[in-house]
């Protein structure tokens, strides 16, 4: 009788599980809540230990006995949770219809174990759709979409899809690129906008100008010998974004070395990029002692940061001073404010150093690769130097070939790799013939769709030209946002560009360019990590100084 009470017990258990997962855990969202249902396991699992032994002293009075019996009923209620969603995925899911393999439709392990083989998610995700087409199952509720039509429908400001649960990571900080509440995000954005207005980028021209000056200084003192593009671009931008978010420099140009902002960053990111796909292990690492020790140090000194800036009275505006403004505009900010004034100076630094350094490192890795192209833009730059009585951004924004360079470079090398996830609407979402069910989480290959031959014409090749004297070689520029597009666009695109600009304009002004003796094209493609955005490993590039020169 005890065995078969034991046994109808664990089956009542096991049913309760696949209620559980059927009428709970299936609707909704609960990436942010796995810290509280592990700790109400926990709970049950104590409070149902005390309980059996109080109620069945008999049974139960030895407590090893109790947390046995105890503990498979909870492994019993779990096998039932975990085999309904396993065997609800694998056949009575509403992307059943979406072909990938079969994995896909199990668990968020398959494309994070894709993300962890090499960090090179954007190739895996492209030979997937090689393979399989246009809409490929990626996740359980995953879509990775490659047709140029579901840009402007998932993207576009009339878009009805919003911001998927990747943008709960840093919770329950939120910074203005992670507000999912679409009201919330305007409101927040205008502000942000007053920060990026043309007044205020000429107030911040002149610091993009010293730190290139620096970084030009640097690159003297090494020209003709072998050096890492990669770190230097790293330093400048770093160096530009710190002072606009912070009031203060990193000082990376001129000292040549890492600072601790942005190696701790890159490690970060490097987690981001390989757990995106699994974002309810966020609130675990950071709960977890020793785990989260590194994530508290970095966060304890982004604070201090924060904290400084607020002191001080800069003797020009930086980014920050208007988020700064519009906070102490409140004379009882909340917690939640308080933390999210945080997270928006942290994003102001990172958000455009990371892709500027991107952009700048693999610009002239194409350069270098391709004599012809370095020397038309080096033509266009001269011309406009020798003939303009002023060389600013408002200058250089009128150099074709100069912004074909840049855009064929973020087309081959997009910043963000992998796309960005959203999630459609409640109703669903029709593109073209296809219809995509609601809720359902998508993302747009940037790596593929902008080496698509629907797109782009011999598309694996650089060649500035077809977005000028070629732009036939463009069949679709529509898909080419590198900045995002609509609601969600970057916000920071024109400081990103004057920043670009400037630097490639004097270092091509000065200098060949070409890879130092040892540095393959191979090595340095198999060194990018797709981290969220792009990472990338050394690049070793000799800077030549130019035998003739333009005026200065």
């Amino acid at each position: 009788m005890a065995v078969l009470s034991g046994f109808v017990a664990r089956c009542g258990a096991f049913i309760i599980g696949i209620a559980l997962h059927i009428f709970l855990f299936r609707i909704g969202e609960w990436d942010l809540q796995t810290t509280t249902i592990l700790a109400t396991s926990f709970v049950v699992h104590v409070m149902g230990t005390l309980g059996i032994q109080k109620l069945l002293p008999q049974e139960y009075g030895d407590p090893i006995h109790a947390v046995k019996d105890v503990s498979v009923i909870v492994v019993c209620v779990g096998a039932g949770i975990f085999i309904s969603m396993l065997v609800y995925r694998a056949f009575f899911h509403r992307l059943n219809t979406f072909p990938g393999p079969f994995a896909a439709r199990l668990s968020t392990v398959y494309p994070t174990y894709l993300s962890a083989k090499k960090r090179h998610l954007y190739e895996e995700v492209q030979a997937l759709h090689q393979k399989y087409g246009d809409y490929i199952r990626l996740g359980p509720s995953e879509l990775s979409i490659n047709d140029p039509r579901a840009v402007t429908a998932i993207h576009s400001a009339q878009s009805l899809c919003r911001k998927g649960p990747w943008y709960s990571v840093l919770h329950p900080m939120v910074s203005l690129q992670m507000v999912r509440n679409k009201p919330e995000h305007i409101r927040r954005r205008k502000v942000w906008d007053r920060g990026f207005s043309a007044k205020a980028l000429r107030d911040y021209e002149p610091r993009v100008q010293k730190y290139a000056e620096q970084l030009l200084v640097q690159l003297d003192a090494h020209a003709g010998q072998p050096v890492n593009a990669t770190e230097w671009f790293n330093f400048y931008s770093f160096d530009v974004m710190g002072d606009l978010a912070w009031g203060k420099s990193f000082n990376m140009v001129q000292n040549g070395i890492k600072h601790y902002f942005m190696t701790s960053l890159h490690k970060f990111m490097l987690d981001v990029g390989t757990f995106s796909h699994m974002p309810w292990l966020f609130p675990i690492f950071k709960a977890t002692p020793i785990l989260n020790n590194e994530s508290k140090k970095f966060w304890c000194w982004v604070n201090e940061q924060v904290s400084e800036r607020k002191k001080m009275k800069p003797d020009r505006p930086d980014v920050f001073s208007w988020l700064l403004a519009e906070h102490e505009s409140n004379d009882k900010p909340t917690a939640q404010e308080k933390l999210n004034l945080v997270g928006d100076a942290y994003l102001i630094a990172v958000a455009g150093s990371d892709t500027t350094a991107a952009t700048l490192t693999c610009l002239f890795y194409q350069l270098a690769l391709d004599p012809k192209s370095l020397t038309t833009l080096q033509q266009e730059v001269d011309d406009t130097f020798n003939e303009a009585d002023i060389i600013d951004s408002a200058t250089l924004s009128k150099l074709p070939y100069l912004d074909a360079v840049i855009n064929e470079s973020l087309r081959l090398h997009p910043p963000v790799p992998s796309g960005v996830q959203r999630m459609t609407p409640p109703e669903g979402l029709q593109i073209g013939e296809r219809f995509v069910p609601g809720n359902s989480i998508v993302q747009i290959p940037t790596h593929t769709m902008y080496r698509d031959e629907r797109c782009f014409e011999d598309p694996d090749s650089f060649i500035p030209e077809r977005w000028t004297s070629k732009k036939y070689m463009t069949k679709d520029a529509t898909v080419f946002t590198p900045f995002s597009s609509g609601r969600y666009s970057c916000i920071g695109k024109q400081l990103g560009l004057m920043e670009v600009r400037h630097v490639t304009s004097q270092i091509v002004r000065r200098y060949d360019v070409q890879l130092a003796p040892g540095q393959s094209s191979q090595a340095f493609l198999d060194g990018k990590k797709d981290t969220f955005t792009l990472g990338l490993g050394p690049l070793e590039l000799v800077f030549q100084p130019r035998k003739k020169q333009a005026k200065v």
